[in-house]
């Protein structure tokens, strides 16, 4: 779903509005799970008026979406996913078959493995789907005549589901996602199914979405009164039965549901200004827009680390796109991702300087916030910058130097990376924790001849890590000491001209001396 707004809140609410009316209908269960909480509905309630023939403990997967990788599921996003998804223009080179990726290509599959610690709901429903549909074979990870639900977790399944995870956040798939009323739900649903086609359905929370949930719908039931049921397989409950209840004539609908079957039931609530969003199976196996993306908008990924999957530790924080002097950017889009953690995805008209805004932070509580910005030819990230609650957080971003100004009301520190590429050659350039905070900032971002840090304010001490890709081999260097920076220092890294071969150093200027330190070639 696209929400046009540049400004969200991230958290996860119950909400007991209409409540005690939904209760007096025939299609809920006696009661709800906790006081105040969402009513639990009957999915076998009321009469079966269209069947997409998918089957909970046949089609859908015998394990519960998850977040970070465990001891069942050890397996993320690879290289040869990310290839799968966006074609041979992420590998460097592809030697016997073997895709070396790009630096950029790097750094968007870290940020997406790091936002999938939040769920992969999205992958588990368009891998159910196109394996029902018959799009996608299930052979080798289960034989003729077994079921989706037979197939044990494993590394290969969970890496298909992570790279199909990913379509959602690009052309052509989030191109092809439709907000639809619900009595066009009702009837695409219909439609498909007649033809052996499904969707994707994905439903938010709110008509300022706080929380996204990706779904497989299965059949639909008369409920009488006007109402209607779509049932659906849930990746949080497998082998059991859910319904959105829909009400045609009103355009609204409900679902009841939570992170994962042991919390509370949270309900989702739709109306004619918070529509549920179908998407089709089949964008799911096209090629994807480069992640580098050469001529179009600038794309950025802004989550926290603090939650997971099933909410534990989740933080509220708000986040915010505006111009360098805090006004509203015409054409800024956003874009809640489908997991559960707090992931917001913006589009910026190609070209224009803005700012990210974080603050908002609940209290006593801090934010681990990471940021990746992609543009043409290279993308630019901060990880792992700590907004306490009453701070603020501003990045100034230049897409097309893939440089970034990070300011802070309160003491923190982040890591920074520049990732650019060209058709010889990528490189990416990473530095440990820059201190920032009242009074100083830090800048990095690309130059002519490689990357530049800059401090303002403060003194800072941090190691560099250099890599460099292209159609040969893959080379390394990092610092064998400390780079120091003064109050007003800058460091260039020559990476743009280091061949993978010579020596390379950074030069640090501060006022009219100049400094090299050498790193070491792995």
């Amino acid at each position: 779903m696209r929400n046009t707004g540049s400004r969200s809140r991230w958290s996860v609410r119950f909400s007991a509005a209409g409540l005690a009316a939904a209760a007096a209908a025939a299609f809920l269960t006696a009661g709800a799970d906790t006081a105040g909480a969402a009513p639990v509905v009957n999915p076998k309630a009321g009469k079966v008026v269209a069947h997409s023939g998918f089957d909970v403990k046949r089609d859908g997967f015998s394990f519960e979406n998850w977040g970070p990788n465990d001891a069942l599921h050890r397996r993320g996003l690879t290289t040869e996913g990310m290839r799968a998804v966006f074609g041979d223009e992420v590998c460097a080179r592809i030697v016997l078959g073997i895709c070396s990726p790009t630096t950029v290509a790097e750094l968007v599959m870290a940020e997406f493995n790091a936002s999938m610690r939040g769920g992969h709901c999205y992958g588990m429903a368009a891998l159910a789907g196109l394996y029902n549909t018959k799009r996608l074979s299930q052979f080798p990870l289960a034989l003729p005549g077994q079921s989706v639900y037979s197939m044990p977790a494993s590394g290969p399944l969970d890496e298909l589901i992570a790279r199909l995870f990913i379509t959602q956040g690009f052309p052509p798939t989030d191109l092809a996602a439709s907000a639809v009323t619900a009595p066009q739900a009702l009837s695409k649903l219909r439609t498909a199914w007649a033809r052996d086609d499904n969707y994707i359905l994905a439903i938010f929370d709110s008509e300022e979405p706080t929380a996204g949930h990706a779904i497989t719908p299965v059949a639909l039931r008369d409920l009488g009164g006007g109402k209607h049921g779509i049932v659906v397989y849930d990746n949080n409950f497998p082998g059991v039965e859910k319904m959105v209840v829909v009400d045609p004539a009103a355009d609204t609908w409900y679902y009841s549901t939570a992170t994962n079957p042991s919390e509370p039931t949270m309900l989702y609530q739709g109306s004619p200004t918070n529509k549920m969003v179908l998407v089709p199976l089949a964008e799911a196996l096209a090629r994807h827009q480069d992640p580098d993306l050469r001529s179009d908008d600038t794309v950025v990924l802004v989550s926290d680390t603090n939650g997971t999957a099933r909410g534990v530790g989740d933080v509220d924080w708000d986040v915010r796109v505006t111009d360098l002097s805090g006004k509203p950017i015409p054409g800024v889009d956003q874009q809640l991702l489908l997991n559960n953690d707090n992931t917001a995805r913006f589009t910026v008209p190609a070209g224009k300087r803005f700012r990210i805004v974080v603050d908002g932070v609940e209290a006593g509580r801090t934010a681990d916030i990471n940021t990746t910005v992609l543009s043409a030819g290279g993308a630019v990230a901060v990880g792992d910058l700590e907004v306490p609650s009453g701070a603020v957080a501003a990045l100034d971003i230049d897409p097309a130097r893939h440089a970034v100004r990070v300011t802070s009301s309160a003491p923190t520190s982040a890591e920074f990376e520049v990732a650019t590429e060209d058709s010889l050659r990528s490189v990416s350039t990473d530095t440990s924790q820059l201190v920032i905070g009242p009074g100083s900032s830090v800048s990095v971002g690309a130059t002519p001849t490689g990357v530049s840090v800059h401090s303002e304010g403060r003194a800072q001490k941090f190691q560099v890590a250099v890599e460099r890709s292209d159609t040969f081999i893959d080379r390394n260097a990092v610092t064998s000491m400390p780079i120091t920076l003064r109050p007003g220092a800058k460091a260039d890294i020559p990476v743009s001209i280091w061949t993978g071969w010579n020596p390379l150093s950074a030069t640090v200027r501060a006022g009219g001396s100049t400094t090299s330190v050498p790193l070491s070639i792995r």
